[in-house]
């Protein structure tokens, strides 16, 4: 207690006063109710004294009474020294003192001693698990306890925490019970923070046989603590199982069985087969109550007459639900689990006992009196018959004396819908005996006796009807309107008249007017009045779609100030890949030209583009006119008249409205723009470029001239009569000096009144040919490191002189960059585009390109010098940012902890960097808990300004274990503060010094802990909860060593089992339990377990089986063992030994042995298989054990009682019947009846097998051995009668010795199926018309012919008239033939006294019974001229017109014919030709026609329809009438309306080309302009959508010898034409070798301007890498069959054949043969793409020859040779000259000798030369095989009979020519020409492959003569002859430039060593006399 300060004044005063008194110490603390939690961990600092002595003197404290605690006598710390508990003990009290010093020299009894009482109170903390009171748990619950049943409530928890959450439970389930926690749940009864009462409650249904025993782990829980017991539910059994039915539950009885009759016997047994209880039967349900059920018998009999039509169910079939109950204690139980229902189903089988019945006794309706006949009345009527098969089937028929209805159908089985026809038209409103009818409706049965029947009665009103037409007064009808006629306009009057009443009459008749052009037209549908139409209502003015077509061109408008404005089309700014905008152009007018305007119509509204004026033109709002004379002269329209206000009959008539003409046409420019493309600097356009304009008025007279700027008008010119745009020849075109690459401007069309403005639109062309520059070379900057994403560092400029896209420019920096910055590539400016960072790097050398927008491209690049200047702006940053350090407790003060890291990439000196703690500082306990913010935490530890972290204060670990600390790091050097945060945590360590220790009894002397468990404990059952303490530091955690059966919860100690304790697996388990605590470092203690395992009765009796299926047979001896069961009990002693026992109803038949489990018949004598089948018994086995812990298990036995055969099979019926028509299905087969015998006996003794043992001799039916089936065997078409068959039935699959048979009856009936259908007439309600005033008797009207498609007697169709409801063969008027069904005149018939009748035709056929069909026939005598109806102007064709595409169903136009009868008559239109391919239809009643599918002009343009116009509805035109009518006839048929439809185009098909891909080459010394080759492109549209240009967009350059491209060349080397001719637009020389690949695009110049594309392959060759083929045809024929040769040569090289040229063929001296020609080509190698060598080409064609050599005849083919050849000038040797002379002298003659001798000794044999050469060449015979090395010279002659007619050949040679200066040089030949023969030199050719050199004029690459074959090889034999037909170089340069050379097979140059060109020969032909001449 605190003193007041003037107390202690006072008393030291007085003590002042006595001198020597010393004063006692004195406490400065209140001491009372200090508070302390009860975890304090021992040696944990409590409190502090603090006391003071007066005198100064030092203070020491003491205590007395503490059991807990200690107090340093100096410092005056209380500590800790025993753990706390509050439950033991919650306030601790005891003395502490404070003792002076008095005596210096040491304690003594004068120092004065204060002694002062201290209170602790002791916190609750939740440290205490809970703990279940009065343990173990268990209870009994009857297995039917109701959902909710508490079935124990004793369940405590209590916690010794008053602290802490609510307890809880939680229910946990074990392996053994994994359901038992959905069964039960627990219920909390009461509940707080420290008790929890609860129960158990029943939360599901139990089931005794399910489960017994559930066990279930409870968990007790107050927030972090748990504790777990274990909860067992044993299940009582009880009477659950409700009665089972047994046996079949259907049955059929007759429908006329007696009271009393035995329907079928229920049985049902108990559920329960232990006790099962007496079952009594009743029933539940009874319809009509039919029935009575026996309660103990459950035998189920008739009470009462039965009813099948009674039934609700037409299938006889009656539901009764019995019910099945258990007797308890003599009186039938109720509720579900005694009592079970059944469905028993009794079918009653019918008898006939009911009529047919309709659903009505009277009907009544009514009907128009122009009803059709055949159609049904609108009742709702019904019949039907209760009975079943021939029981129901009854006739219909109707008693009505009028004969005006019939009844359908005729014949009804069972129930049917009735229909009532009208039978014929005779039906008429105005006749009064025809208002009403009463008709009687009979039902009879027809195969019964006797036949019941039933009436019912039907009352008919007939209504009036609109049954007249409104009529006109004339057939047709004209008027005329000019097309200068405006709106309102009058025009005619036209009305009808209609003699019915109301609307039916005048009054509702309402006018309207169809066809093309009505629209242009209003009639009043009242009056009639017809006007002129408003066209802005219905927006179909032809007049105004023309002045639309102007407007869309270009519209002019004055604007008030002189200026005339244009508006472009929109379709200027469709075009694909062009300006998305139209540039406009200015125009002035001159005053006088204004003067001679005339104002236009408003144009279509436009959006123009800003800065162009509006057009605008007459005020809209003022009346326009809606015809135009010269789109429509005359409009053919239909007039229709519709009484009944619009809905009634109609009639029309024909209007026509011709249209006078007026001046009111402009000119319309052809096309809305034109366009034209030219290079800059051209004088003319590649193409003429005209502009076309087209007035309608003939007389017009159009001139043109161009408006636009002055400088358009300085460079162009234009024709004004022609139109033709030219460039003026002073005018330059220069791209840089305009405004644009293109010029914009219109062209004004004038008519003299009007003016039209034709858009033009001339792109000037221009060459990328300037490379960007920049304006420096190098630039630099500088930028500051801190600049923001986005600031401008520099902007380099280039410029471009080109224009266009040429001379647009991209930016983007190529490298150097390094992502940090980027360049905004359309203004070069480059800006920081990532933060910059000095220290990763100061300096950017970029690399800036400037590219333009030209193809190619072209580009310029500039260098950009960029350095970072560093800036202080980062703040300095930890690493990490969390830093951890470690100090022991007992650390003294001053001690290092730890360095801090920081680091600044501004700052080079890390000095710069400052550090220090904040107050922010956190810590947290032992415990690991939070700790308040404390004030004095800042004082435990410094830091210093250099990082450096030491204890200030001695650490107390029991007040915190872990400091964290938010450190700072100042950048000193900053201009501004930059400061980085940072986290130090510091960890106490804390320094353990005595381990833990268990509980008693356990010591450490004897640290063995015994238990004891009982076995079958669940798994999680708490064995113990083990408990340690540590004085220094807290528990840890606990561990147990490895065993099978027990674990440990680490934290609580808690030990459970995890497997079954079995005692009779093991009795005792040994294991170890190791506890820690968590001091540092940690201690253990460890305790020895051991638990004794108590053994339990725990295990039931299991059978090896649960259910035992035992066979025994049938009548088997008693003591027979039918098996044996089986079972066995875990556990030990008298617990295990088991005796069996059997229970349950069955058990009368047998019996057991109580310990070997031999199951054995007891009661042989009611072992009857067919009597039960299947017995079922329990089997019940018991332990030893005593009654209180006994143990059982049952197991049911299923004894199946086998069979023996001792039962025959027994048929069901002794006579089985079936009626089967004879048109029955036999394949597959339909069944016809079904036989059944049935044997009691099972398996193979029951099986039976059906066989037919007589009456089947005729082999018509089968019968299924198996089913007892009996199908057709073949058609029993024509088999009528009854057979009966003897149908046998044997056991065992037929092999067994029981047998019975029956008789099976079945009758084959006639069918008539089919009802005859009428052909002629064909519609149901038709009308002949017989021409003339009378018909003569006997006049044939008609053929009727009818179908039936029975036969015999059935299909037998004969022909009636029906009169009075009866069928005869005449009426007064008419007389029809049975058979043939001829229909004629009976009596003469005259059309004044009666023109119409109608007949009812009979078709009716001779089936049994019989079928008929009625149709209704209308004859009417009408006058031949009179009824004929025409067309107005049949000779004048309907014109129409659509759009092709359009859909189905459009209507296209309106035809109209009148009659000329003074009665209304229909008019029915009929397509007759011109529809074949059924593009339209036309409306049969209204004459309009519409489109059948959607049209494409491109197949069909124009179509040519005959429609007739008929009075007929029903007219039939069969094909071969069709095809018999004459165009000519019909021409001039004025019944028949010729309809020309025109499809018009549009513009749906995009251009296509020929060709996907193009080859063509070029000569290498081409001119500028030489044509190449031409593509060809074709639209199958028409007219201007047809029209396409042609473009050249890629000239892919491909080098020799390279496989990519090296781009583009711009410009194109090439030109095309818009002819699609491509010609050369260069010099090709510099490209000589290379190839091209062009793209070529077609464009439609309409829109939407479709386009396609193709490839143009273009090699430039040399002309020394030609081939040329010398054919005998003329030019144009080989033309034809080019592809053909291409294809050929193409398969013999190998190669791509590209053909350059065909040109007429020279001969040697220079005569152009014009039956003849050259074919030049170069071949190309498909795999290089480069050009063949020619003499590889034609060695592939000489190994080819057995290939080509019929070809080459077919395609006259004279001879393959190289194009050109060049001159080798040889040096002259005179020596060399001299001996070869001598040689060849002294050779000759040699020859010469043996050559004479030769022909002296043959000269009387030889035969004139030509003879023998022809007879050689048509003789000859070709060698297969040329795998040979011999000269090809010989290859055609080897096989000739005498060789002599070879060797005697005269050989003509072709003198060869070319120019020395020409000849292309160094072209590698395959052999050297030897000799030049002159014209007409006849040499012998005998071996005249051996001819003397010409050293004079050797040439390389040519061609000797040869034997005309094809080559064998690449070279020939020093005996070879070359080929002849060659170009060679000519000597005499006096000679033409370049010579064609000679082919002729004798006119050839020999060669000593080998060929040049092909050696072929063609056959001679016949008649070819070309053979002896010079070519």
């Amino acid at each position: 207690m605190k003193l007041p300060l003037g107390l202690l004044m006072i008393c030291l005063g007085l003590t002042l006063a006595k001198g020597e008194t010393n004063l006692p110490p004195v406490f400065t603390q209140t001491l009372n109710n200090i508070i302390l939690y009860e975890n304090v961990t021992v040696g944990t600092v409590v409190f502090r004294l603090e006391a003071y002595d007066p005198e100064g003197s030092p203070v020491t404290y003491g205590a007395i009474g503490a059991d807990h605690f200690s107090v340093d006598p100096v410092s005056g710390n209380i500590t800790l020294i025993k753990p706390l508990d509050r439950e033991e003990k919650d306030t601790l009290k005891f003395l502490v003192s404070i003792r002076d010093r008095v005596d210096p020299e040491g304690e003594s009894e004068r120092d004065n001693v204060v002694e002062v009482p201290i209170t602790f109170i002791i916190l609750d903390l939740n440290d205490n698990p809970p703990e279940f009171q009065n343990t173990p748990y268990e209870a009994d619950v009857n297995e039917d306890a109701a959902v909710g049943t508490t079935i124990f409530d004793k369940i405590t928890v209590k916690d010794r925490d008053i602290v802490g959450e609510s307890l809880d439970l939680k229910c946990l389930p074990q392996q053994q019970s994994p359901e038992a926690c959905r069964k039960f749940r627990l219920h909390i009864i009461k509940r707080d923070a420290t008790i929890l009462e609860a129960a158990v409650v029943l939360n599901d249904t139990l089931n005794y046989n399910q489960r017994m025993v559930y066990h279930f782990q409870i968990e007790a829980t107050d927030g972090p603590h748990k504790t777990q017991t274990t909860f067992e539910a044993r299940v009582k059994d009880v009477q659950d199982k409700p009665p089972v039915f047994q046996g079949s539950l259907s049955t059929v009885i007759d429908e006329d069985s007696p009271i009393n009759t035995l329907v079928l016997t229920v049985h049902a047994r108990d559920g329960d087969t232990g006790e099962p209880r007496k079952i009594v039967y009743d029933l539940r349900t009874n319809p009509n109550d039919y029935f009575l059920l026996d309660a103990q018998t459950g035998e189920l009999r008739t009470a009462k007459p039965l009813d099948r039509e009674a039934l609700e169910d037409s299938t006889g079939i009656i539901s009764l639900v019995i019910r099945a109950r258990e007797l308890v204690n003599g009186v039938p139980s109720d509720d579900p689990l005694t009592s079970a229902t059944a469905k028993a189903t009794v079918t009653i089988r019918d008898v006939n006992d009911s009529p047919p019945v309709f659903n009505h006794k009277e009907y009544s309706v009514s009907l128009l009196e122009n009803t059709l006949p055949g159609t049904p009345l609108a009742l709702d009527m019904s019949v039907s018959d209760a009975d079943v098969g021939i029981n129901s089937k009854f006739a219909l028929r109707l008693d009505d004396v009028s004969g005006v209805f019939d009844v359908e159908p005729k014949l009804v089985t069972g129930y049917s819908q009735v229909n009532i026809r009208v039978a014929n038209g005779t039906l008429d409103y105005e006749n009064p005996n025809q208002r009403k009818f009463i008709v009687l409706v009979v039902a009879e049965e027809t195969d019964t006796n006797p036949r019941l029947s039933s009436t019912a009665t039907i009352t008919v009103s007939v209504l009036d009807a609109n049954d007249n037409k409104p009529v006109f007064e004339q057939e047709s009808y004209s008027a005329s309107v000019s097309e200068a006629a405006l709106p309102g306009q009058y025009i005619a009057t036209i009305t009808a008249r209609d003699v019915d009443s109301g609307s039916y009459g005048d009054s509702g008749i309402r006018y309207s007017l169809s066809g093309t052009g009505a629209e242009l037209f209003h009639v009043n549908e009242q009056t009639g009045v017809i006007s002129l139409a408003n066209c802005h209502d219905n927006g179909e003015s032809n007049r105004r779609e023309r002045r639309d077509l102007n407007e869309d061109e270009h519209v002019e408008e004055d604007d008030g100030e002189g200026h005339l404005e244009m508006l472009s089309m929109e379709a200027a700014t469709r075009e694909i890949g062009t300006e998305p905008t139209v540039q406009y152009t200015l125009i002035t007018q001159a005053p006088e030209e204004q003067a001679s305007s005339v104002p236009l119509p408003a144009p279509v509204p436009h959006a123009a583009p800003s800065g162009v004026p509006a057009a605008t033109a007459n005020d809209d709002k003022a009346p326009q006119t809606c015809l135009d004379y010269e789109s429509e002269t005359t409009y053919f329209l239909s007039y229709k008249a519709t009484d009944d206000n619009g809905r009634g009959s109609a009639s029309v008539v024909s209007l026509r409205i011709s249209v006078t003409d007026a001046n009111d046409s402009p000119p319309v420019c052809e096309s809305p723009l034109y366009r034209a493309s030219v290079d800059e600097g051209a004088v003319v356009f590649d193409s003429p470029l005209i502009v076309k304009a087209r007035d309608a008025d003939t007389m017009s007279r159009i001139s043109y001239r161009i408006r636009g700027s002055e400088q358009v008008e300085s460079i162009f010119d234009i024709d004004r009569e022609t139109g033709q745009i030219i460039i003026r020849p002073n005018a330059t075109l220069d791209v840089t000096n305009l405004n644009s690459d293109q010029l914009i401007f219109a062209v004004e069309a004038n008519d003299g009144l009007f003016t039209a403005h034709c858009g033009v639109n001339i792109t000037v062309r221009d060459v990328n040919n300037h490379v960007p520059n920049f304006e420096q070379q190098s630039y630099s900057a500088v930028v500051e490191e801190n600049s923001e994403i986005g600031t401008s560092v520099e902007r380099v400029h280039a410029t471009d002189l080109d224009t266009g896209k040429n001379a647009e420019l991209r930016y983007r920096i190529q490298q150097g960059s390094f992502d940090d910055f980027g360049i905004v590539e359309t203004t070069g400016e480059v800006f920081v585009s990532r933060k910059l960072d000095f220290d990763r790097r100061n300096t950017y050398q970029l690399q800036i390109q400037a590219s333009d927008q030209g193809t190619p491209s072209l580009t310029g690049t500039a260098t950009l010098t960029i350095n970072v200047q560093n800036s202080n702006d980062k703040d300095p940053y930890f690493v990490p940012a969390t830093q951890h350090a470690e100090v022991r407790a007992d650390a003294p003060p001053g001690q290092l902890v730890y360095t801090l890291i920081a680091l600044d990439p501004d700052v080079a000196n890390h000095n710069a960097l400052e550090f220090a703690g904040t107050d922010d500082i956190t810590a947290i306990d032992k415990e690991g808990k939070e700790l308040p913010h404390y004030d004095q935490f800042k004082e435990y530890f410094k830091i210093s300004r250099n990082g450096k972290v030491s204890v200030n204060k001695q650490l107390d670990r029991n007040l915190f274990a872990v400091m964290r600390i938010n450190v700072l790091v100042t950048d000193s050097t900053a201009p501004n503060v930059q400061q980085g945060r940072g986290l130090l945590i510091i960890q106490i360590i804390d320094v353990n010094k005595n381990p833990p220790r268990f509980n008693a009894p356990w010591s450490v002397e004897q640290p063995q802990i015994k238990l004891q468990m009982v076995e079958e404990q669940p798994v999680g059952t708490v064995l113990t909860t083990l408990q340690a303490n540590d004085e220094d530091s807290s528990i840890g955690e606990f561990n147990i060593s490895d065993n099978d059966y027990f674990a440990i919860n680490q934290t609580s100690g808690m030990i459970y089992t995890i497997a079954r304790l079995d005692y009779e697996v093991v009795k005792e388990v040994k294991f170890q339990v190791t506890v820690s605590d968590t001091g540092v470092p940690a201690l253990t203690a460890t305790a020895d377990v051991v638990v004794d395992i108590i053994n339990l009765n725990d295990n039931d009796p299991k059978f090896s089986q649960s259910d035992y299926y035992f066979n025994v047979t049938e009548n088997s001896p008693r003591g027979t063992v039918a098996g044996k069961v089986e079972a066995h009990d875990g556990d030990v002693g008298v617990f295990g030994e088991i005796t069996y026992t059997l229970i349950g109803e069955n058990n009368k038949y047998f019996s057991i042995d109580a310990y070997t489990g031999n199951v054995m018949v007891a009661n042989s004598s009611i072992l009857d298989r067919e009597q039960i089948k299947e017995l079922t018994l329990s089997v019940v086995a018991q332990d030893k054990a005593p009654a209180a812990v006994q143990k059982s298990a049952t197991a049911t036995i299923h004894i199946n009682i086998l069979d023996v055969n001792d039962n025959a099979p027994v048929f069901t019926r002794d006579v089985y019947n079936s009626t089967v028509a004879e048109n029955a299905a036999y394949q597959p087969p339909a069944a016809l009846l079904q036989v059944q015998a049935i044997d009691q006996d099972e398996g193979l003794y029951g099986d039976v097998r059906y066989i037919i043992t007589a009456g089947n001799e005729m082999g018509l039916f089968k019968l299924d051995a198996q089913s007892g089936i009996v199908y057709p065997a073949q058609s029993l078409s024509g088999k009528h009668g009854a057979y009966e068959l003897t149908i046998s039935a044997r056991d065992t699959q037929g092999s067994g010795t029981m047998e019975s048979t029956t008789k099976a009856i079945i009758t084959v009936l006639r069918v008539n199926r089919h009802k005859p259908e009428f052909v002629i007439p064909a519609l149901s309600n038709a009308t002949i018309e017989i021409p003339g005033d009378i018909v003569q008797p006997d006049y044939l009207l008609l053929t009727v012919r009818a179908m039936d498609n029975d036969t015999e007697e059935n299909g037998k169709v004969s022909y009636h008239l029906q009169v009075n409801n009866r069928n005869e063969q005449q009426t007064g008027e008419f007389k029809i033939d049975e058979v043939t069904g001829e229909l004629r005149a009976k009596t003469q018939l005259n059309r004044k006294n009666r023109a119409n009748y109608d007949i009812i035709l009979v078709a009716r056929d001779a089936g049994n019974p019989p079928f008929e069909s009625l149709r209704l026939l209308s004859v009417s005598i009408v006058d031949a001229n009179e009824n004929r109806p025409e067309f107005p102007d049949a000779s004048n064709p309907y014109k129409v017109s659509i759009n092709e595409n359009s859909g189905r169903d459009v209507k296209i136009g309106h035809i109209q014919a009148a009659s000329r009868s003074k009665h209304n008559r229909d008019i029915f239109y009929y397509m007759l030709l011109g529809n074949e391919d059924g593009a339209f239809y036309v409306d049969k009643l209204t004459g309009d026609i519409y489109t059948n599918k959607s049209l494409d002009r491109e197949e069909t343009d124009v179509y040519t329809l005959y429609i007739l116009a008929s009075i007929k509805a029903d007219l039939h035109i069969s094909e071969e009438e069709r095809a018999s009518f004459s165009i000519k006839t019909l021409n001039r048929d004025n019944t028949v309306a010729k309809v020309a439809i025109t499809v018009l185009d549009v513009n749906d098909n995009p251009p296509v080309f020929e060709k996907p891909i193009y080859y063509a080459g070029v000569n290498a010394n081409a001119k500028m302009g030489a044509a190449i080759t031409l593509v060809n492109a074709t639209d199958a549209d028409q007219g201007k959508n047809a029209k396409i240009e042609f473009m050249i967009v890629a000239s892919n350059l491909y080098k020799f010898g390279a496989t990519k491209s090296t781009g583009s060349i711009v410009p194109s080397p090439f030109a095309i034409s818009q002819d699609g001719r491509i010609s050369a637009n260069t010099i090709m020389a510099e490209y000589n070798q290379d190839r091209f690949e062009l793209e070529i695009v077609a464009r439609e110049l309409e829109q939407p301007q479709s386009s396609a594309s193709t490839k143009v392959n273009i090699w430039v060759f040399d002309g020394t890498q030609l081939v040329r083929v010398i054919l005998s045809r003329p030019p144009e024929e080989v033309y034809q069959e080019q592809e053909e040769i291409i294809a050929e040569l193409r398969n013999a090289t190998q190669h791509r054949i590209i053909v350059d040229e065909i040109r007429f063929h020279l001969d040697s001296i220079g005569r152009i043969r014009m039956d003849w020609c050259d074919l030049y080509f170069h071949a190309v190698d498909p795999q290089t793409q480069q050009i063949a060598p020619v003499d590889e080409i034609l060695k592939d064609i000489d190994r080819n020859y057995d290939y080509l050599k019929d070809y080459y005849a077919g395609f006259a083919i004279e001879n393959v040779v190289p194009a050109y050849i060049a001159i080798v000038q040889d040096e002259f040797d005179l020596a060399v000259a001299g001996l070869v002379a001598l040689v060849i002298v002294l050779f000759v003659g040699v020859i010469s000798f043996i050559v004479l001798c030769c022909c002296l000794k043959h000269w009387n044999l030889s035969v004139p030369v030509e003879t023998r050469r022809k007879e050689a060449l048509i003789k000859k015979q070709i060698i297969e095989d040329l795998n040979t090395t011999e000269n090809p010279l010989w290859i055609e002659q080897k096989l000739k009979l005498y060789e002599e007619q070879e060797l005697t050949m005269q050989v003509f040679s072709e003198p060869d020519h070319i120019s020395n200066s020409e000849a292309p040089g160094h072209l590698d030949h395959r052999s050297s020409l030897e000799q030049v023969h002159h014209v007409g030199q006849t040499v012998d050719n005998t071996y005249a492959t051996i001819q003397p050199r010409n050293n004079q004029n050797r040439l390389t690459g040519g061609g000797g003569a040869g034997g005309g074959s094809m080559r064998s090889g690449g070279g020939a034999s020093a005996g070879g002859v070359g080929g002849a037909g060659l170009l060679l170089a000519r000597v005499d340069p006096h000679m033409n430039e370049f010579a064609d050379y000679a082919t002729l097979r004798n006119n050839r140059a020999p060669s000593l060593y080998e060929f040049t060109g092909s050696t072929f020969q063609a056959p001679i032909r016949d008649g070819d006399d070309a053979v002896a001449e010079l070519i």
